[in-house]
């Protein structure tokens, strides 16, 4: 008998023995296809290019690849071979039918036919196709938020045609607000990343299952009532605090620079440690690309880190007032140290409701208790306003007003 060829009264069949260790895999103990022919000349041609693509699928999986997918490849593979050799459509179903019957058990078969069809449509086969379509969204972190949720929402729900809407409101309310602790603005974002790529799936892949995804995430409060996680409300640091986090910085001098800086100037941490020093002149911090337009303001340099700021600029050797932070992957100086400044603020006995962003608060609080106008305090802090008289027609304030506003912040 020729190699990989079996003979039987339907005609000849490919065949591969599949190794003993990778038969569990499979689910069977070797590779069997029908080359419809009962010429051995015509099976001998078509033969080869099968048992190349079986012994293919053989290394994915030892590489790690799910053998599910092997076998939906196979099917794909197979069904575009016989509409290359002119095979009329029905009776490529029957013999892709008679596959599935032969090779695997009734559910499998059924299930593997109709996804290498398209007929059934797996969430997670298409989100890598969909977010290559993403054109319009530059920014890499907001690409990787829709990829996790989309992902997320996949890895619950297999098929387009299975998800209800029943189902999807259960995973809601019992799964990311009642066990996770989502909030409800949360789990809106991760169905409105879910509805664009339902769309997708309409339009490129023929999907006709109306999206069960309108109104499946319940009101704020009806959220709040069912989490199991109290919602953290974020307070601010005192002056206490900021000499209790110096201490434990220990040897940390770039942590203990970054707290001087958040203290006396209320900045963003990716605002201190995106800081270059062509924005930073000897009275002023000039701050660029901020998170809105009211962001790119000036700060006063107060007094008390006037020495500090100019020790740094005469050190730095990467063109930043804090030298020696890395990026990460979207391109952010803050990530590492920020979360060097969680694990100290953890190491203080503070919780959750206290972070970097409460030395804002904290400004905040000290400018109000000194009587400063709102108005000047949005000014230095970065924050919008929308009165008319100073929200629109007005040019700011003085370098002086902001000046004498920052000179009251005291932390010792």
């Amino acid at each position: 008998m020729p190699k990989y060829l079996l003979k039987q009264r339907q005609g000849w069949y490919a065949v591969l023995e599949i190794p003993k260790p990778l038969r569990p895999y499979f689910g069977k103990v070797r590779f069997k296809e029908t080359l419809h022919t009962d010429s051995l000349k015509i099976a001998q041609s078509r033969v080869l290019s099968i048992i190349v693509e079986w012994k293919s699928w053989i290394d994915a999986v030892r590489s790690g690849a799910s053998t599910f997918d092997v076998e939906v490849k196979r099917r794909k593979a197979e069904r575009e071979r016989l509409r290359k050799a002119n095979v009329p459509e029905h009776e490529i179903e029957e013999a892709l039918f008679a596959i599935a019957i032969d090779n695997d058990s009734p559910d499998k078969g059924i299930e593997l036919l109709n996804v290498s069809s398209g007929k059934w449509i797996r969430l997670l086969d298409h989100i890598d196709e969909y977010i290559a379509t993403l054109d319009g969204i530059n920014v890499n972190k907001t690409i990787d938020m829709k990829r996790s949720d989309i992902s997320r929402f996949a890895n619950q729900f297999t098929y387009a045609h299975e998800t209800t809407k029943r189902d999807v409101i259960d995973w809601v309310e019992n799964t990311l607000i009642a066990k996770e602790g989502l909030s409800a603005p949360t789990c809106s974002r991760i169905m409105s990343s879910v509805r664009g790529y339902w769309v997708f799936l309409e339009r490129h892949k023929g999907l006709n299952t109306a999206a069960p995804l309108q109104g499946v995430v319940p009101t704020r409060r009806v959220a709040q009532r069912n989490s199991r996680v109290k919602q953290i409300s974020r307070t601010h640091f005192t002056p206490n605090d900021f000499n209790k986090l110096l201490k434990q910085c220990g040897k940390d001098e770039q942590l203990s620079t970054l707290i001087w800086l958040g203290a006396y100037t209320g900045c963003r941490i990716e605002e201190l440690c995106s800081l270059k020093l062509e924005h930073t002149l000897t009275d002023r911090f000039l701050i660029h690309d901020a998170k809105t337009e009211a962001g790119n303001r000036i700060v006063p340099i107060h007094d008390d880190i006037k020495g500090l700021v100019k020790g740094l600029k005469g050190h730095s050797n990467d063109g930043y007032l804090l030298t020696g932070l890395t990026f990460n992957k979207y391109g952010d100086r803050s990530n590492a140290i920020g979360k060097r400044f969680g694990r100290l603020k953890l190491r203080c006995g503070f919780g959750r409701d206290l972070v970097f962003h409460s030395f804002r608060k904290g400004v905040a609080t000290q400018l109000e208790t000194a009587v400063v106008p709102e108005n000047v305090t949005a000014r230095l802090l970065g924050h919008e306003f929308n009165t008319m008289s100073y929200g629109v027609y007005s040019g700011g304030v003085s370098f002086e007003v902001l000046l004498c506003a920052i000179e009251k912040l005291n932390w010792r």
